[in-house]
């Protein structure tokens, strides 16, 4: 064989040879290279912490992912209200939503203690339950059950009551009063506990629902209060602390387990980061959500004495926690 034929002979090999890396790695090159866009939505207006929340963590996964992830927020009740988001997210229709626990208890009926009136001696008892083993069972509950993968535990904050007609100063000052409240169990059995009607409506329904009189009075955070500009349909703040409310970015499972461990991991840590910065500014935004609520005249504030309200809730806690079978939560909360 001549130097001509064993040169062609050569470069005929060595491209056959790069064909076939090529052939081997262009899937792996491929996945690399694809992007990915992660819709998540919620019922809030783009001034509340939760949608703050939603971008900071677009960022973190952004910027993580050197661009290969795009989270596309959907605020303000684009997807419909937070019963929707969520049910959405469980059937697979949505990427991501952010819910609260008060909700969950609609897929996983014992979800609901963990936003029981008056359950948490502070703050540092509601994060030892959430960041804890009952949060973490919950939470498993609640991905077997639905579908829905909770990445993160924010703090929606402590819970106040806004009226049209007079202010809360005893728990039968709620006698009769129609209550705006979140299409959940828990807050149901709270209000009716007190003599209140309660009435299930979505947030973006709210204002129009008080400003027509179909209900006498909300309850709510001061931030949701302020955003939503409750100020404008309301005369009254009733410092009422019932709750004090999660709150939490959750996932598709269905999608979570077509993501890469990578990409996982990555969502985890940009979701669970994000949370802990939320957690740190909530208590800031809160204090300035009330200035704004009462300053230039807009609200009136009263601060009554809890104890009566304590003692008329105490036994929605065992109650709730019964017809749940959430008796043992319950019970594993109040130990921490």
């Amino acid at each position: 064989m001549n130097d001509t034929c064993m040169t062609n002979r050569r470069r005929l090999v060595a491209s056959i040879g790069a064909t076939a890396v090529m052939s081997v790695a262009a899937p792996s090159l491929l996945r690399a290279q694809s992007k990915r866009t992660i819709r998540l939505a919620h019922h809030l207006p783009i001034q509340s912490e939760q949608h703050a929340a939603a971008e900071n963590f677009a960022r973190k996964v952004a910027g993580a992912s050197k661009g290969a992830i795009t989270i596309q927020i959907l605020p303000a009740s684009q997807m419909g209200g937070q019963r929707e988001i969520i049910e959405s997210v469980s059937i697979g229709t949505l990427d991501m939503g952010f819910g609260e626990s008060g909700l969950y208890a609609n897929y996983v009926p014992e979800f609901g203690v963990v936003a029981l009136p008056y359950l948490y001696r502070d703050f540092d008892h509601w994060k030892k339950t959430v960041d804890g083993e009952v949060g973490a069972s919950l939470a498993a509950s609640l991905e077997k059950t639905a579908n829905i993968k909770i990445v993160n535990w924010m703090v929606t904050g402590y819970r106040y009551t806004y009226l049209r007609g007079k202010p809360i100063t005893q728990p039968g000052d709620f006698k009769g009063l129609k209550v705006r409240l979140p299409e959940a169990p828990v807050f149901v059995k709270t209000f009716a506990a007190l003599g209140a009607i309660p009435t299930p409506i979505p947030a973006p329904e709210m204002y129009a629902a008080l400003q027509t009189g179909v209900v006498d009075a909300m309850e709510g955070t001061a931030e949701a209060a302020y955003t939503f500009k409750i100020y404008d349909v309301t005369k009254y703040l009733s410092m009422t602390r019932h709750i004090l409310l999660d709150g939490s970015f959750a996932i598709s499972n269905s999608l979570f387990a077509k993501l890469t461990k990578p990409e996982q991991e990555l969502i985890l840590k940009a979701a669970q980061d994000a949370a802990v910065e939320q957690r740190a500014q909530h208590f800031e935004r809160e204090k300035a959500a009330l200035a704004k609520l009462t300053g230039e005249g807009k609200m009136q504030v009263n601060e009554p004495d809890l104890k009566p309200f304590v003692d008329a809730l105490a036994s929605v806690q065992n109650d709730f926690a019964t017809a749940s079978k959430g008796m043992d939560v319950l019970g594993r909360i109040r130990k921490l």
